[in-house]
Order: structure tokens, then C-alpha cells, then sequence
């Protein structure tokens, strides 16, 4: 009975810590040439930092060669679908 116990709590944790976490960032330079920087991790403790730190470093690279971050357009869920009006900032 304690190892169905066991089991069934590690089996909660380990859904409720699955998941997927991005970044994405789209840079333009004066050429009108793009780079995106996009980098993915799953959700827990680690990966979010790692996903941060490799993120800003393709950042600064990019805008070392020239590149400015182009502003961005409204987000999706991850259904694809656009948010209500409201969920978009001005």
C-alpha cells in the first residue's frame, strides 16, 4: 500500500513539472536582415535560468554585430490561437 502511495505522488509530481518554457526573441539590423534568438527548456528549476542565460547571450551577440530587437507582435497561446484584445498591451 505505501509504495502505491509513493508511486501515485511521484507520478503527480512528475506531471505537474512537464512542460515546455521559450523564449523568443526576432533582431533586424539596417539591412533589414533578421536573426531570431529562440531557446526552449522544460519547466522546473534549472532549465528556466539556463534558457534565460542562453537567451541573452545570442542577445548580446546579436546586437554586437548590429542588430536592434524588432518590436514584438501579439503573443499566441499555445493553442495558436490569438488572446482576447484585452490580454494584448497597447
Amino acid at each position: 500500500m505505501r509504495l502505491i502511495v509513493i508511486v501515485a505522488v511521484m507520478s503527480g509530481l512528475l506531471l505537474s513539472l512537464s512542460g515546455c518554457y521559450t523564449q523568443k526573441t526576432v533582431l533586424t539590423n539596417d539591412q533589414g536582415q533578421t536573426q531570431t534568438c529562440e531557446h526552449s527548456g522544460h519547466v522546473g528549476i534549472f532549465s528556466p535560468i539556463r534558457v534565460h542565460a542562453q537567451q541573452k547571450s545570442c542577445i548580446d551577440k546579436a546586437k554586437a554585430a548590429g542588430y536592434q530587437e524588432t518590436p514584438t507582435t501579439p503573443a499566441t497561446t499555445s493553442a495558436g490561437a490569438t488572446p482576447p484584445a484585452a490580454a494584448v498591451p497597447p
